[in-house]
């Protein structure tokens, strides 16, 4: 029982990592089209920042 609680808790932390890394690196519709396919997240994450992500704040 304590191994699907854990597990449950280990997803769900993965998943708000993985949307606010896709988020800091400019995939936003990745984040939008994440929640309601996780696998997005996932891709948006290891992607490379987007142009405007990638320039420094003036």
């Amino acid at each position: 029982m304590g191994f699907y609680i854990g597990g449950g808790i280990l997803y769900f932390v993965l998943l708000l990592t993985l949307g606010i890394l896709c988020l800091r690196k400019g995939h936003w519709v990745m984040f939008i089209i994440g929640f309601f396919l996780p696998l997005f997240w996932l891709i948006g994450a290891v992607l490379g920042p987007t142009g405007a992500a990638s320039r420094p704040a003036v």
